[in-house]
């Protein structure tokens, strides 16, 4: 029995020890640690805004440092970061973050997560007049807070949370939101990332234009994926989900309720060729359910690829597309038409980093677009080749048949959808005679087939109008009929000439 209890005493010591040793550790390198976790913060701020005309900083106002716990403040101070057509953002508010130093913090130790780490930070944002407000609408509680463990290996647990709020106004607007929680588990710098986040309601309604009221329902939302980046800076491959398990949308005089059942996006993207230097991704999008007034549409899905995309190239390009975007914006905030000035030492590096990119042979392609219904399902597909030219200076025909170097597109129109459709908009708008309806339905989708085959533009397989186009070599083939671009132009230009109205 002596025995057991020395070994437990010297255990509990041995603990002791640890901690007041951990702690001691922590609190010399804390203030180092923030430092550096400010300015990494900084210059994320500073590429996620580049090109915006504004700017957001983060400052470490204080930090009061005691043997097991700190307190440190921070102040976010934005100033005209334009989002969308919004007026710009000017704030400052404060964070207040209270660290406990490790190898045990007790609010781990309470959630039985028992492994040594540096520290744990608790911070919540400050209450201040600019979130007055938004403390009010959050029941008078913190409306962000985030806990955030950073491990002895240079790891990262992040649990970041909005709070409930409920914002209702005297003219009738009315926010309900749940809340959100998004889970992060990286390192320390942000190389690699695995993002859990969940929300169960937002709920908005208001009153339109019309002045009809309008309600919009989120419900179920999830995201999640794993990241890394690569050995460009800002570039992340990997996987990354996003869905809704329904929304929906109550609007208009007759208050018709639009429904989105399992909703979808799914990104991968990938680095490709032996110095892992181009961009591959797959992006789906899906909903699984559409239905309207209370009647079943359909189903619907995007697939978008790319592949060889010059990491490099695109982002000389997408940063030169940032020093632009300020004054553009402005030119379309005046009523006038974007337009880009160039010097020539521009409009150099530009072509330089546009032929590095056409070099890599990019590829693009909307793999997938489908649209179901109960009877039947039309799709189309477009898949594009391009090449480095051999100048930019060469005349329009030539450069554009030296940039594509080939196309490949389908378009295969479902007479049963259409038929589908048909019987939904006589339903919709109040029609009985289901034997009326049926017929109706069934000429509309034959006169599809009709007028595709006397247009020329298309031909008709089964229950499907089809229009096929391919293009390589200078040649196309269009519906299986051969000829060179300037013929096809021609062709479409004179059935688009047909389709004008006449007088």
């Amino acid at each position: 029995m002596k025995k057991s209890v020395g070994i437990l005493s010297g255990l509990a010591l041995a603990i002791a020890v640890a901690t007041t040793a951990g702690a001691w550790y922590t609190g010399k390198q804390l203030p180092a640690e923030l430092e550096r976790s400010v300015a990494r913060g900084n210059e994320e701020l500073k590429k996620a805004l580049a090109g915006n005309g504004g700017s957001m900083t983060i400052e470490l106002v204080s930090l009061d440092q005691h043997f097991f716990t700190s307190t440190a403040h921070y102040r976010l101070k934005a100033e005209n970061v334009q989002l969308g057509e919004a007026e710009a953002l000017n704030f400052q508010v404060g964070v207040t973050d209270q660290i406990e130093h490790g190898p045990f913090p007790w609010s781990r130790v309470k959630a039985f997560k028992l492994m040594p780490v540096m520290a744990t930070s608790n911070s919540a944002l400050d209450k201040d007049d600019f979130t007055e407000g938004w403390f009010t609408a959050a029941g008078d509680k913190a409306p962000v807070t985030a806990q955030v463990s950073l491990g002895y290996n240079g790891s990262v647990d992040s649990d970041i949370r909005l709070a409930p709020v409920t914002l209702k106004e005297d003219d009738g607007n009315v926010l309900d939101f749940s809340g959100l929680q998004l889970q992060l588990r990286g390192d320390r710098d942000g190389k690699a990332v695995e993002i859990h986040g969940n929300a169960e309601h937002l709920e908005l309604n208001f009153v339109d234009e019309q002045q009809a009221p309008v309600k919009i329902l989120l419900n179920g939302f999830k995201a999640g994926g794993k990241l890394h980046q690569t050995a460009h800076d800002m570039v992340y491959v990997g996987n990354f989900d996003l869905a809704l398990a329904d929304t929906q949308v109550t609007f208009g005089p007759k208050q018709e309720v639009l429904v989105l059942k399992g909703l979808q996006q799914n990104n991968l993207y990938n680095a490709e060729g032996e110095a892992k230097d181009k961009l591959a991704g797959r992006l789906e999008y899906k909903v699984a359910d559409i239905s309207y007034a209370g009647r079943k549409v359909g189903s619907a899905e995007m697939v978008l690829t790319m592949k060889s995309i010059d990491i490099a190239a695109m982002q000389a390009l997408m940063e030169w597309y940032q020093t632009q975007l300020p004054q553009m914006q402005q030119a379309a905030a005046e009523g006038e038409a974007p337009s880009l000035e160039m010097t020539p030492e521009e409009q150099a590096k530009v072509q330089a980093d546009l032929q590095r990119l056409l070099v890599a042979k990019p590829q693009v392609a909307v793999e997938k677009l489908a649209f179901k219904t109960a009877n039947g399902e039309s799709h189309f597909n477009l898949a594009m080749d391009f090449a480095s030219p051999s100048s930019f200076d060469l005349p329009p025909d030539q450069l554009g048949k030296q940039l594509l170097t080939q196309l490949k597109a389908k378009l295969s129109v479902s007479k049963p959808m259409v038929a589908d459709l048909t019987t939904l908009q006589a339903l919709l708008e109040g029609e009985t005679d289901a034997q009326a309806i049926a017929q109706q339905s069934s000429q509309a989708g034959e006169m599809v087939g009709m007028m595709a085959l006397q247009s020329g533009m298309a031909t008709v397989e089964g229950t499907d109008v089809v229009s096929s186009l391919q293009y390589a070599d200078g040649m196309v083939d269009f519906n299986g009929k051969k000829m060179t671009v300037e013929e096809f132009a021609m062709l479409i230009s004179g059935h688009l000439a047909a389709l004008q109205p006449q007088g």
